[in-house]
Parts: structure tokens; C-alpha cells; sequence
């Protein structure tokens, strides 16, 4: 009486494992594809079934039903993929809603100092705070700003001139009433 696959993947030979793949490894990656609807991530879980399975191989010894066991490890391997891109793309959403006003803009450059700083120049008209960025963080000549948003240099100018002011005016100390 020969061993089985299952006790011969459980004893760690490397010859069942590559045979289980060439007997699987299709299915088992086209079913990963159709779920995740991408092939470079169905070849990651792929792959990283195989390693789960060569690092637990000692229960293989039990398993009777190997197709279905690789099937059943492939789904709950799908399964962690997508939530862990959930959860990654929410993360996302919330950094992007946290940064942006309801137009679009950047309400705080990640590189803003302090909280105080961040909350003036969130409180700036959009007009302003879309000048503000081209120059500070974009580098952009009024010249440029004035190309890119549709109007004069010269209103690009003012619009940079009056955030300044209304950022200096936000962040000076205040006395305490007496």
C-alpha cells in the first residue's frame, strides 16, 4: 500500500507539493483572479497559499478531501485579501475627506506645523487657499497660478497677498481680557 498525497505532503516532499501545484495551480489561481478581479493579486494569494501550506503541512497527514481543503484555504485567503483592501481604500477615503474641502481642495498641507496653522488656513475662501497651495506647496509663479486657475497675475497676486494677511491675522497672539 503507497502513501498518499496528503501524507506525502505532510512528511514535506517536495515532489508531492510541486505536483499538488501543477494539479492545482491553474484552477486555484483562476478561481483566485475571478474573485479579486485582478491577476497580480490572485498570484500573490497563490503563492502565499502554497507557503501557508508547506509551513502547516503536518495536518495535511488528516486531511482527506485535498482539493476541497486548497479550495477552502484559497476562499478564506480571498476572503482576508478583500477585507484588508477595505479597510485600505476606507483609510483612504477618510485620509482624503479629512484633507479636502467640499470643493476639492486641500484643507491642510501634511506638512502644516501645527494644528493651529492647519485650522487658519482651513478657515481661508477656497479662492485663496487654492493660491496659497499653487505657491507655497506647487512652487508656481503668479504668472503660472494665473494660467492654471483662469484669471490675472494680478488677482493671483491679491488673492496670495490676502491670505497671508488673513493667516497673520489668525496665528498673533491675542491678549486676555483683563
Amino acid at each position: 500500500m503507497g502513501t498518499s498525497l496528503s501524507d506525502s505532503l505532510a512528511s514535506g516532499d517536495r515532489e508531492a507539493f510541486a505536483a499538488l501545484y501543477d494539479r492545482l495551480g491553474t484552477r486555484l489561481f483562476n478561481a483566485a483572479r475571478m474573485m479579486l478581479s485582478s491577476t497580480s493579486e490572485a498570484e500573490d494569494v497563490v503563492h502565499d497559499l502554497f507557503v501557508e501550506l508547506a509551513r502547516m503541512r503536518h495536518r495535511l497527514a488528516t486531511v482527506a478531501d485535498l482539493d476541497g481543503y486548497l479550495f477552502t484555504m484559497l476562499r478564506h485567503a480571498v476572503s482576508r485579501r478583500l477585507r484588508r483592501r477595505s479597510l485600505a481604500r476606507r483609510s483612504l477615503d477618510r485620509l482624503c475627506r479629512d484633507r479636502l474641502d467640499a470643493d476639492g481642495f486641500a484643507t491642510a498641507s501634511p506638512y502644516l506645523p501645527d494644528e493651529g496653522l492647519s485650522r487658519a488656513v482651513a478657515a481661508l475662501p477656497a479662492a485663496q487657499r487654492e493660491v496659497l497651495a499653487l505657491k507655497i506647496d506647487g512652487g508656481l509663479t503668479f504668472a503660472e497660478i494665473a494660467a492654471v486657475i483662469g484669471t490675472s497675475p494680478n488677482t493671483a497676486a491679491s488673492r496670495y497677498r490676502y491670505a497671508l494677511e488673513k493667516l497673520r491675522i489668525a496665528l498673533e497672539p491675542h491678549e486676555a481680557p483683563r
